[in-house]
């Protein structure tokens, strides 16, 4: 990732696309399984007013899951303690068809964020991180993990709604 701070990289990469005339319409975040970051993500860019402030539908995927997996118990704690219902989502795997059709993809780890890159050069353009720093994964840990996930996640997601709001 290159120089400036990373709001003023992440604000004029996300206006220069706005500007390049790029219908706004799939903000897709991404992690690991799909059942614990990146749904409480979507579920706080759709609980926070996300969609209708930005004009973009929120939606996940894992880069390594299975279709079909239910959110963890402790991530649909944590992330309704905050305020977003996770209780009905269920796992998908991002499958390059779903990463073209998406504005942004928005991944939870630097790691993530090269792998991404790599495996998918022609989406390389749209692909952003959550946070500066990367978004530990609480998957196996208890409640108070999931907690301080949650807490990082909803203030990355608000962040971003501020940034993204037409």
């Amino acid at each position: 990732m290159k120089g400036g701070s990373f709001a003023e990289r992440q604000t004029a990469a996300f206006s220069t696309l706005y500007k390049k005339g790029f219908t706004m319409d799939k903000l897709i975040f991404l992690c690991t399984g799909n059942t614990c970051r990146s749904p409480m993500a979507e579920g706080f860019f759709r609980a926070l007013g996300g969609e209708e402030k930005t004009g973009l539908s929120a939606d996940s995927a894992g880069l390594y899951t299975s279709d079909g997996l239910p959110a963890s118990e402790n991530a649909v704690t944590a992330a309704g303690e905050l305020g977003a219902d996770i209780s009905a989502h269920r796992s998908k795997a991002l499958t390059p068809e779903l990463a073209r059709e998406a504005k942004y993809l928005v991944c939870m780890t630097g790691s993530q964020y090269d792998n991404l890159c790599a495996a998918l050069p022609d989406c390389a353009d749209k692909v952003f991180t959550l946070a500066p720093g990367d978004i530990s994964d609480p998957f196996g840990g208890d409640l108070e993990i999931y907690r301080k996930a949650a807490s990082e996640i909803k203030a990355a997601v608000e962040s971003i709604i501020g940034r993204l709001a037409k």
